[in-house]
Formats: C-alpha cells, sequence, structure tokens
C-alpha cells in the first residue's frame, strides 16, 4: 500500500470526506486523457516519459510528472480513481487521476515478468502472459488479478491455454480477451499465434475462442468500444515482417473479422487507449512517435496531428482524468410511493455507507404499484394506483437537490404495476394494469420530458413485472396476466433493443413463473429477485447480458418478498420493502463481485409494498 503524501488510505479518507462535505468539484470519474507511459528508443534507451492525449481536442503535452524509473514492456488498466502501470519490472506505479502524480505503489506482481498483456473489469485488473527474461525466454501462461477496492493482487487460478508474450488485451463488459503474441519454440525467437483466450470475470475462468485473429502476430496493441475490441499492428517474425493491420473481435458473437481500415503505418510494439468514441493507437517500433485513430462509429482510421514527445517502442497507455462532477448529484437510490395505504413518502438511502434518510420530499400524489426509470439527473416517477382511480401521472426527482415537482406530462395510458427500463436518452415504461393488464410500452424522452408510444409492444399482456437493463437492451421479466390466459403468472422475459426500439422474447425464460419481483443489474448481469406466485419467494434469476442465458447464481434472498422496489449501485442491488406478512421495511443486498446475499443494518422509514425505486 502507497503511503506519504500518495499514501491511498490518505486519498480514500479524501474521497470519503468529500461525501460528508458535499464537495464533488475535483472527483474524479469520466476518462478526459490518455495517458502513455514509459517504451524505449534503440539509440537513447529505455524512458521514464508520460505523455497526455487530450481526448476533447486531440492534443498532447507532459503532465509534468514521470514513471519514477526507465522502464520498457509495461503494461497499464484503469480504475475510476487511478493508472496502474505494471509489467517491465515487479512493482506498479501509480498515476493519480485526480492531480497527475506519479508513485510507486508497493503493489506487486507475483512474478517479475515482461511483454504482458492487461485487461479490467469494473472491480479487477488482470495481467496475464509475458516472459521472463534473460535469454532463452520463458514464456508463460499466468494471469495475476489486481483488486482496485484494496490494491492487492493475486493470482488467478486458471491460466491462459498457452504460455506466451507479445500479446495485447480488450474487455467486453463481461469477458477480457488475451489475443495474439509470441509461443517461443526451439527456433527463437519463436511463432506468432493467432490465438484468442477469453477470461469470464464473473468466476475468473479462462478457455479458448473459437475464432481467432485473422493474421497472427505478436507485438500488437489492442482498445475496445463499448461493442468491439480491436488489435491493431504488430509483428509475424518469420519473414521478419510489421504489419499495420486492424483485427476487429465482435463481443456480442465472438467472431473476428477485418473491418478492412488499417493504421497508417506498419509497426510493433506500440500502445493503445480508448475514449467512448475513438481508439488512439500511439509510439512503436521503430521510433515512432505518431498516433492514429480510430473512428469506433464508422471503423475509419487517421493519424492525429499532435504526436508522442519522442519516438518510442514497448510503451503502455491507460485512460482516465480528472472530470466535474455535478455538485450535489450524489450516489444515492430513493424509494418511493408503496401501500397498505397509498404512500408518498420517499427514502432515500446512501450508497457509501448504507444508512437511510427522509429527504424531506415526497411524491406530490401518494401512490402504489407505479414504476420509475431515471437519466443523469432526474428520476421519474410514472403511474401507479390512488385509489380508486388509477393514475398516469409522472413525478420528477432532481438529484442535485432531493425536490420533487411535476413535468406537466403524463403517460399515455393511466395504469398501474408496470416494469422499467432506462437507456441514456429515454425511460420505457412496458406492461402493467389498466385495468386489464396491457401490452403497451410508453416512452419518457429525458431530452425534452414528453411522453409516447414508441410502436412496439411486449409479447403479451401483464401486469407487476419488473425491468432492468445493460447498455443496449432492457429486459421486462415476470408479471401476471389476464385469468384466462394459460399461465397466470409469467416466466417470460421481453427484451427491447435501445438502438430501434424493437421488442422481441428472450429464448431463455426465468426459473419459475413469478409476478412482484425486482430487478437489478451489474455491468455484466441482470438480476430478477423475488416475488410470488401464491406465496412470495426468495429464488434469484440472472440473466447474462453477452447471451441471454439465465440461470440461477446460487444465493436467494435473505427473505422471502415480492412487491418490492428495486435500485443498484456499482457494486450492489438493493431490494428494500416487499410484501412478506406483514410487509417489510427491511432491505436485502446483492454483492454483485461474488453474488452473496445479506441484509442491509438500516431500513425504510417505513414498512410498505408496490413501491418503485431509482438511483442517480
Amino acid at each position: 500500500m502507497a503511503r506519504g503524501v500518495f499514501g491511498l488510505n490518505k486519498v480514500y479518507k479524501r474521497q470519503y470526506q468529500n461525501i460528508k462535505d458535499d464537495n464533488f468539484e475535483s472527483w474524479p470519474e469520466s476518462a478526459t486523457y490518455g495517458y502513455f507511459g514509459g517504451g524505449r528508443h534503440t539509440t537513447s534507451g529505455s524512458f521514464d516519459t508520460i505523455d497526455r492525449i487530450d481526448f476533447s481536442n486531440e492534443t498532447t503535452s507532459a503532465p509534468g510528472n514521470d514513471l519514477p524509473q526507465a522502464k520498457t514492456g509495461l503494461v497499464a488498466v484503469s480504475s475510476n480513481f487511478y493508472g496502474y502501470f505494471g509489467g517491465g519490472s515487479l512493482s506498479f506505479d501509480l498515476i493519480d487521476f485526480s492531480n497527475e502524480t506519479i508513485s510507486v505503489s508497493g503493489i506487486n506482481l507475483h512474478q517479475a515478468r515482461n511483454s504482458l498483456a492487461a485487461t479490467s473489469s469494473n472491480s479487477y485488473g488482470y495481467f496475464g502472459g509475458g516472459f521472463n527474461p534473460p535469454f532463452p525466454y520463458s514464456s508463460l501462461d499466468i494471469v495475476d488479478r489486481l483488486d482496485f477496492s484494496n490494491d492487492t493482487t493475486s493470482p488467478v487460478t486458471a491460466t491462459l491455454s498457452q504460455g506466451r508474450h507479445a500479446l495485447a488485451a480488450v474487455s467486453s463488459n463481461s469477458y477480457g480477451y488475451f489475443g495474439g503474441g509470441n509461443r517461443p519454440g526451439p527456433d527463437m525467437p519463436g511463432h506468432a499465434t493467432d490465438t484468442i483466450d477469453r477470461l469470464d470475470f464473473s468466476n475468473e475462468t479462462t478457455s479458448p475462442v473459437t475464432a481467432t485473429l485473422p493474421q497472427a502476430r505478436q507485438s500488437l496493441a489492442a482498445c475496445s468500444s463499448s461493442s468491439y475490441g480491436y488489435f491493431g499492428c504488430g509483428y509475424f517474425p518469420s519473414p521478419n515482417t510489421y504489419v499495420a493491420t486492424v483485427d476487429r473481435i465482435d463481443f456480442s458473437n465472438e467472431t473476428t473479422s477485418a473491418p478492412g481500415n488499417n493504421l497508417s503505418s506498419a509497426r510493433n510494439q506500440l500502445a493503445a487507449v480508448s475514449s467512448s468514441s475513438y481508439g488512439y493507437f500511439g509510439g512503436g517500433s521503430p521510433n515512432r512517435d505518431t498516433i492514429d485513430r480510430i473512428d469506433f462509429s464508422n471503423e475509419t482510421t487517421s493519424p492525429v496531428t499532435a504526436t508522442l514527445s519522442q519516438g518510442r517502442s514497448g510503451l503502455a497507455a491507460v485512460s482516465g482524468g480528472a472530470s466535474q462532477r455535478i455538485k450535489g448529484s450524489r450516489t444515492y437510490g430513493y424509494f418511493g410511493g408503496g401501500s397498505p395505504s397509498p404512500d408518498g413518502r420517499i427514502d432515500r438511502i446512501d450508497f457509501s455507507n448504507e444508512t437511510l434518510t427522509v429527504p424531506g420530499t415526497g411524491l406530490p400524489e401518494a401512490r402504489r404499484g407505479l414504476a420509475a426509470v431515471s437519466s443523469n439527473s432526474y428520476g421519474y416517477f410514472g403511474g401507479g394506483f390512488a385509489p380508486p382511480t388509477t393514475v398516469c401521472t409522472i413525478d420528477r426527482l432532481d438529484f442535485s437537490n432531493d425536490t420533487v415537482t411535476v413535468p406537466g406530462t403524463g403517460l399515455p395510458e393511466a395504469r398501474f404495476g408496470s416494469g422499467a427500463v432506462s437507456s441514456s436518452s429515454y425511460g420505457y415504461f412496458g406492461g402493467g394494469e389498466a385495468p386489464p393488464q396491457v401490452n403497451t410500452v410508453d416512452r419518457i424522452d429525458f431530452s425534452n420530458e414528453t411522453t409516447s408510444a414508441p410502436g412496439n409492444n411486449l409479447t403479451q399482456a401483464r401486469a407487476s413485472l419488473s425491468g432492468t437493463s445493460s447498455n443496449s437492451y432492457g429486459y421486462f421479466g415476470g408479471g401476471f396476466g389476464p385469468p384466462s390466459t394459460p399461465s397466470f403468472y409469467k416466466d417470460t422475459i421481453d427484451r427491447i433493443d435501445f438502438s430501434n426500439e424493437t421488442t422481441s422474447p428472450v429464448t431463455d425464460t426465468l426459473s419459475q413463473g413469478k409476478n412482484g419481483l425486482g430487478a437489478v443489474s451489474s455491468s455484466s448481469y441482470g438480476y430478477f429477485a423475488g416475488g410470488g406466485n401464491g406465496p412470495e419467494v426468495d429464488t434469484i434469476d440472472r440473466i447474462d447480458f453477452s447471451n441471454e442465458t439465465v440461470s440461477a447464481p446460487g444465493n436467494n434472498l435473505p427473505e422471502a418478498r415480492a412487491f418490492v422496489g428495486s435500485i443498484s449501485s456499482s457494486s450492489y442491488g438493493y431490494l428494500g420493502g416487499g410484501q412478506t406478512n406483514p410487509d417489510a421495511d427491511t432491505i436485502d443486498r446483492i454483492d454483485f463481485s461474488n453474488e452473496t446475499t445479506s441484509p442491509v443494518t438500516d431500513t425504510l422509514s417505513q414498512a410498505r409494498n408496490s413501491l418503485a425505486a431509482v438511483s442517480n
């Protein structure tokens, strides 16, 4: 653990104090810069230099702080707060994105090695392959894990399918992919490979992907968009050939192809970094200072005008940077409405310490059976039942100050018991009871708060369903249909494609038909928890966003409950209240890192069911 000026204990205390003091002006959150560190020149030797590329204008500069020692053959990963440069030696060097200071961390790989590859999930960084100097090389198949929460490292039990070095890695939400590299043989320097190994972030198992790179090569670089991983340039040792090729792996089906546009020059031992819109390939051998850009929207490539401060190869790159977080937009979840008597109160849970408070502003209209969606700035509570009337009301919760107002627009159709999902641009309310049960999907546009029906409905009418979202799709699961239908309690899951708003049934189903269930999501999975099919149940079904298969993670809720409110933080899912006979004020938590469940110590201000929940 780092100490002194850069001590991580002090940094964590400062971050926690920022939460208490409502001070978010310098909270590092989004990737605004890319950092290229280390490397070597054939005549000048190894470098400690760090160059920074500003993603907003593609200019390069020196942030003023370099690595503690010159090194080459390193790789890098990033958490929300730090960039970690590993390999090239045993220890990690850290860059603090909030102030761009550099420190030797005291964190070590369990085996020193060069020319490895690195990828990361939200919680961990993974370092795979590499070789032990000096000659003759001993290529490795090992994978080390760095835990971002406590900065400890440990070997992963699973290994790559073959020992290799000079490989590259990309990541989707659910998996890391290690591609290419060198497999040393009797005729050193060995043989380039086209192999791709997949690391499953959920259980840390590895397996070879059926597809391979279209061209075997080593000393390549790689970057990722939300949909694809791109492997660029590299070297084929026999015959000695540098290439400018870009190969692509499609995260949705793990097929590989060449998108048709290559980088501006053939080179190897370069590094790559990503913004949300572009990938940048910088440096490389022989002694390149150039940076090429790939546009993720159309996969065209072009050189960037700015260059690195010096030509070099064997460098590493990471993205991060200090950004402005809205003051007051803190990390909370909100539970609103409910019954048995229609309730308008809102309880707020602080994700940092899991304490609950009543912020002082409730819903203008008390009701139960409502649903909720959220944009970056607001939460919207829509529909519900305010006896004796079903309503189309939408109330808006301002995350910056916890006030609630009515934006002036309602759902096109009054109903209660809907499921709800959110994309970055829209919120969708699906199904519900008007009565009778409906299959309607209504949309609220976050940019102007108008509502409309996009024109595609659920595959069957049902109410008391629940919804969860990945980046690309929303999933509506469970519910109950009209009494005349063959199966009253539904196990069905419908999907809405956020890109075109079409709806379709998911092939797999929940383990049992049930209604009044809750739904939460991590970056890789959605969890449908609790509900009832007569009696309340404690079961949890998990949908894998990468392939839409449904399975049981192995742990159930601590208490059977139905008609809960459910929300997600980045690390946990929370299910609050619910019908348990009597109604509950308790909150159960699902830990996304290991899928264990446990009760939260604090409780809602009042026991109730049929509530809705939203998080900022």
